[in-house]
């Protein structure tokens, strides 16, 4: 059946190749291409930029062929009779059913039976007219006539470098068998591998073999007689060679193959005789200068396996081999410093490995059980225990403080610690610590405020509002508060609580928490055997469900917080409701932290009426909200778009109904308002587990200087973890900073210690954020090779928010890297530099708050702030 379909298609073939052509002619015309010499159609097709919006040209010569294909199956069939057909059918398989079949569906069972052999066609086609000279579409000038015309001196043929050299190996192997009938050269059974000897080298030697004299003869050739009608280079090679002179072209290129064949024979020879001398020296020892030769020997491994099985006998070989694994085994027992043994059955999977690379070799080892029990071994010596973060300290007393959003959890704690002589304060966000310093600070309280990423240290301060992550486990005070102690789980940040609560030295400690996590911090706290006591906190205002539906922008009221989940749609939503003459405050993650103070002070005095927040809203925000109202019920957790967590509506809707401003809290939802209701009224399951901290002095310890094995031995850490709260802290973060770190310092040609490496990698930032990144790695730089970082230029007359944040960021992580290095700084200038940056942010958002309304990018028409495409209907209509 398939002879007589490539037979009618053969019949037919100028008929499919009129309709190709002008397909891509079509294309070719829409896509305005001005064709460069010898481009071909599968340059076009290839091309991704040409076809971002559409199927590539390929598919569709690619359906139109199989289309004409399965027209002229069809024909086929037809042409055959039903009975012929049937019968084929039963012959290959078909049961009887296909006596009560017509025509039609005889067709269509004979199609899915010839399917695969229709698609090997289709493509054989499709690779035959992508060969196709883009010139012969346009029918200019041929291109191998024009460029004839610019040679001078014919010293070249490129444009036939494809069939030339295509023919020129054909001829190269056929040479090469009649030496092998000849004279039974085995040695050139793998010459390929021997003496590389591409495409390019073998058009480069035809052009050396063949004199001018005879180039001239083929390139007049090429002027005066290929036409138009040559669609492909490979047409015009075919032309060529039916010439005389390329019949004498031919003599002097086997000449030459044939003498290069016989130089390959000599090098193969000397090769393997170095091979047998390598032998005899491993037979009696193996030294670390054997490995330069046995490196260049694994470039040979078929060609030395195959001349070996003549030889000697596969136990013989595998000898050998044996003992070249055991030469680098020895040799990388020196280098990670260990004595790993091998048994026999572990070796023979290994021994093809040696002929890869040293470094393959090497990679096999670093993945063997062997060397992973090494390296738990390492973790459990290096790592600190859970039991060790306890240091002996004055008796501490820990009072757990859980209750939900609302409850005074917080403010009960703040009352002990204002009455303090000495405290300290940890808060999960700088603008909380800020806070928290002010209002120690207005009780006369000398207290000094500490952050990743600013200081301000008072004399003879007694107290200390700071953020987790900065928290003092050196020094001795009467009252520490941790706040939002659930966040021990978060798997990024979590570890710095663990730190905290355990670390720190305080005659009475205060943990602030959800309820779901009382019986984590219960079960951590026993673990480390201190003395504790749970005071559970009840909402202080009762929190009520609005069942009617809410309407957008209709239905609010004085005391709304909107929450949206991305930064985007707090400025869409609030630059809709300005320009409907609502005063709004806004509120979101990356703002800073002196904006976000006086964009909640305008709320919270009554100068602005509504809010729109993000989650950020959720983290110890106390503001005097009337009832909240979730616009979206989805967000992005920096993997993946998901729906809310039960955890997170609660925290959220909680804040409101504020006590002494509001008798009653009210949640609402605009979307999924039976899915927002049930995540309010789920009792939120409780934490399992926190993440143990890692040290400085742990890395400094770690005997390898390769982040892949700190990971693994951290991770093999975790089975010392069973009996304990804890997990092994999340590191993905570090590895993604440190997989852009080490191209900076390869480029650098600078090699450091992991434990330095990874201190640049602790430096808080989002490693998504190309700007910030690239000014991490301008710090690292100037450091290592100055000793000092500069400042970043940072703009404070733009009116850009996005410009003005980043600059806030830069300054930040300057700060926070300066800070990590100890290096020093003019702090005054960088908190001056922020305020401007602030008061700016403030302003604009103050002013032209307007100019974020949702628009269509392609024409400005303004959309709705949930408008789900990035254009609008016209112009999208306009485009598709």
């Amino acid at each position: 059946m398939i002879e007589k379909l490539q037979e009618r298609l053969n019949q037919r073939f100028t008929a499919l190749e009129e309709d190709i052509v002008h397909l891509i002619k079509e294309e070719l015309l829409s896509l305005e291409i001005t064709p460069e010499p010898f481009w071909t159609v599968r340059d076009v097709w290839d091309d991704v930029e040409l076809y971002s919006f559409d199927e590539n040209l390929s598919n569709r010569c690619d359906e139109k062929i199989q289309a004409f294909l399965y027209e002229l199956l069809a024909d086929c069939l037809r042409e055959l009779g039903m009975d012929k057909v049937r019968a084929y059918l039963l012959d290959q398989g078909w049961t009887d059913e296909v006596e009560e079949m017509d025509i039609e569906d005889l067709i269509y069972e004979v199609r899915d039976l010839l399917d695969w052999e229709i698609e090997a066609i289709a493509l054989d086609l499709l690779d035959h007219f992508g060969q196709y000279e883009l010139s012969f579409f346009y029918r200019k000038e041929y291109p191998f006539q024009q460029l004839c015309k610019q040679i001078e001196k014919p010293v070249d043929l490129h444009f036939l470098s494809d069939a030339l050299s295509s023919w020129l190996f054909a001829r190269k192997e056929q040479i090469k068998k009649q030496i092998q009938e000849e004279y039974g050269e085995a040695l050139l059974d793998d010459s390929l591998k021997i003496t590389a000897f591409s495409s390019e080298k073998l058009v480069q030697a035809f052009f050396d073999a063949v004199d001018e004299e005879h180039l001239a003869q083929i390139v007049k050739y090429v002027e005066t007689e290929l036409t138009n009608e040559i669609k492909t280079r490979f047409q015009a090679c075919l032309a060529i060679r039916q010439t005389s002179v390329w019949k004498v072209c031919e003599s002097i290129i086997d000449q030459h193959v044939g003498i290069w064949l016989h130089e390959v024979k000599k090098e193969a020879k000397a090769l393997y005789d170095e091979w047998e001398e390598l032998c005899r020296l491993l037979e009696n020892s193996c030294s670390k200068a054997m490995i330069i030769v046995l490196d260049k020997m694994r470039h040979y491994p078929t060609f030395i396996k195959k001349v070996d099985k003549k030889r000697r006998t596969k136990e013989e070989y595998e000898a050998i081999l044996s003992k070249i694994a055991y030469t680098y085994v020895q040799l990388l027992n020196d280098k990670y410093q260990c004595s790993i043994k091998w048994n026999p059955q572990k070796m023979n999977r290994w021994l093809s490995t040696w002929f890869t690379s040293m470094e393959e070799f090497e990679r096999s080892f670093l993945h063997s059980k062997e060397f992973n029990r090494h390296l738990k071994a390492i973790s459990k010596q290096i790592f600190d225990h859970p039991l060790s973060l306890s240091v002996p300290s004055v008796h501490k007393k820990y009072i757990v403080h859980v209750g939900p959003t609302n409850s005074g959890k917080t403010y009960d704690s703040m009352q002990r610690l204002l009455q303090a002589k000495t405290g300290m304060y940890l808060a999960p966000l700088r603008l909380l610590a800020l806070e928290k310093f002010e209002e120690m600070c207005s009780h006369g309280i000398a207290c000094a405020l500490i952050t990743g990423e600013e200081r301000k240290n008072v004399q003879g301060r007694t107290h200390i509002s700071a953020t987790v992550e900065s928290a003092n486990v050196t020094d001795e005070f009467d009252v520490v508060v941790i706040d939002e102690c659930q966040l021990l789980a978060d798997e990024t940040r979590g570890a710095a609580w663990v730190k905290a609560i355990v670390g720190v030295k305080a005659k009475e400690i205060h943990l602030v928490a959800a309820p779901h996590a009382v019986e984590l911090i219960q079960t951590l706290l026993t673990y480390h055997q201190f003395d504790f006591e749970v005071i559970e906190h009840e909402r202080t205002t009762p929190l009520v469900w609005e069942e009617r539906a809410f309407s957008f922008p209709k239905d609010l009221q004085k005391g709304d917080a909107l929450i949206v989940f991305s930064k985007k749609k707090v400025l869409y939503v609030a630059a809709s409701l300005v320009k409907q003459g609502y005063n709004v405050s806004v509120l979101y993650g990356s703002m800073p932290p002196e904006t976000r103070r006086k964009q909640v002070g305008q709320f919270r005095q009554g100068l602005t009426d509504i809010l729109i927040a993000t989650d950020a809203i959720g983290m110890g925000m106390n503001l005097p909200i009337r009832r909240v109202i979730f616009m979206e019920s989805e967000k992005f957790d920096g993997k993946a778009v998901r729906t809310l967590k039960a955890e997170e509506v609660q925290q959220i809707a909680g804040r409101a109904g504020r006590k002494g401003i509001y008798e009653e809290g009210f949640v609402c939802a605009m979307i999924n308002r039976k899915k927002i209701k049930k995540l309010l009224e789920t009792p939120v399951a409780p934490i399992e587990y926190s993440f143990l901290p890692i040290s400085i002095e742990s890395l400094k310890k770690f005997p390898y200087e390769s982040f892949d094995l700190f990971k693994r031995a951290w991770s093999f850490y975790q089975n010392e973890l069973k009996e304990t709260p804890y997990r092994v802290h999340e590191v993905s973060e570090w590895e993604r900073k440190m997989l852009v770190l080490e191209k900076t310092l390869k480029k650098m040609k600078l090699e450091l210690p992991l434990w330095k490496k990874l201190s640049f990698c602790f430096v808080p930032f989002s490693i998504e954020e190309t700007t910030i990144t690239d000014y991490w790695l301008t710090m690292i730089r100037e450091y290592l090779t100055e000793g000092n970082v500069t400042m970043p230029p940072i703009l404070t007359s733009v009116d850009a928010i996005d410009e003005l944040e980043n600059s806030y960021k830069q300054l930040m992580l300057f700060t926070s890297f300066a800070y990590s290095q100890s290096l020093s700084f003019n702090e005054e200038e960088v908190f001056v530099l922020k305020e401007e940056i602030s008061e700016k942010i403030f302003e604009v958002l103050s002013k032209h708050l307007i100019r974020y309304m949702k628009k269509c990018n392609i024409c400005d028409q303004e959309l709705p702030w949930d408008f789900p495409y990035p254009h609008c209907h016209h112009c999208h209509g306009y485009m598709y």
